[in-house]
């Protein structure tokens, strides 16, 4: 577990050399607006901190692509003109080393790891080539061809190959988050396993009707759904859809306007930065409220989340956070706490 900073009395202390430059409204916390605005800065009573779902929409999806395989390169061009920021996980040993995982990454998009030859836990049945011989070395060597072809400055999540829930322990020593392969959503502050993250898993032929119907239960319920994805078709790969199915699916997603559609590793660290704000210990000294949270091992830095008060002023490193109109305070979670006072 990470811890960020430590009240000393009365005092926030910084632990983390990046603290030295301040928490405050100068920081961009890289979330996507919501369409809200006017709101006016809570008056009532000092404290009342919650943090919104889903950076103040009302549900999340994520969209992943697994295998590094012919049909998303050609389609890349399509995907990326929707503007909604994707996973593709990649198998280090079959990904064509292509210029569109390149560019994926500069666009935005996160490149996972789908391990180096898509084995099974037990080293047979591999999709591409022969086992490595471990699954540590299954994960670092397409961690490492990642980072060095794309020029990928960290991997943070990972795919297991056929949902083999026997790469989970390993995974928890390498990536933030694992996705599975069973079928469910993940709902803000629920129990859902960090290492075998529910997802929609799309099945061969399956339809626009099909995804828009899962969207808009997620929407309805308020929760974060994941695709999985494969083959969109003449490659011969898993599960084929037609791209223009996909395509299709994420307008409908954007038109809704309550929907945020991103990577797993940003809806994944606000979901869990969630969780680590609302189960955040309390304490009181020099007449300020402090709230202290711990982030989970790997957690990306640089990330935020947005809160609410009923009333009070909330400050980070000491310095004042911005209400913003559109309803919330944006929480820096490297800082590891905030406090609350009149």
């Amino acid at each position: 577990m990470r811890m960020g900073r430590i009240a000393v009395s009365g005092v926030v202390a910084c632990i983390f050399a990046v603290c030295a430059a301040g928490y405050g409204q100068s920081l961009s916390s890289g979330l996507p607006t919501p369409t809200t605005s006017g709101v006016a800065k809570p008056a009532g009573a000092v404290g009342g901190l919650k943090v919104l779902d889903w950076a103040g929409y009302k549900s999340a999806i994520t969209y992943t692509f697994d295998d590094s395989i012919q049909s998303q390169i050609d389609n890349y061009p399509k995907l990326q003109a929707t503007g909604a920021k994707m996973t593709f996980f990649l198998v280090g040993s079959s990904d064509q080393s292509a210029s569109a995982w390149a560019q994926a990454a500069k666009d935005g998009h996160e490149l996972g790891n789908h391990t180096e030859h898509h084995c099974h836990a037990n080293g047979t049945g591999c999709g591409w080539g022969a086992y490595a011989g471990s699954l540590e070395a299954e994960y670092d060597l397409c961690t490492a061809h990642i980072e060095q072809t794309y020029g990928v400055s960290n991997v943070w999540t990972t795919a297991t190959p056929y949902g083999d829930m026997g790469y989970d322990a390993t995974a928890k020593t390498r990536f933030f988050l694992n996705r599975g392969v069973w079928g469910g959503q993940i709902m803000p502050n629920d129990n859902t396993d960090p290492y075998n993250l529910l997802v929609h898993g799309v099945v061969a032929g399956e339809s626009v009707a099909s995804f828009n119907s899962v969207i808009d239960a997620g929407d309805r319920a308020g929760s974060w759904q994941i695709f999985l994805f494969h083959s969109l078709g003449g490659d011969g790969g898993y599960a084929p859809v037609k791209v223009d199915d996909v395509l299709e699916s994420i307008h409908h997603a954007q038109s809704l306007h309550d929907v945020w559609i991103d990577t797993m590793v940003n809806v994944g660290a606000y979901w869990a930065g969630q969780k680590a704000v609302t189960n955040a210990t309390k304490s009181v000294a020099g007449g300020e409220t402090v709230l202290q949270w711990t982030l989970p091992d790997h957690f990306p830095p640089g990330k935020f989340v947005r809160v609410t008060l009923t009333g009070g002023t909330l400050k980070q490193g000491g310095k004042a956070l911005a209400w913003n109109p559109a309803g919330y305070y944006e929480v820096a979670l490297d800082a590891g706490s905030v406090a609350i006072s009149k």
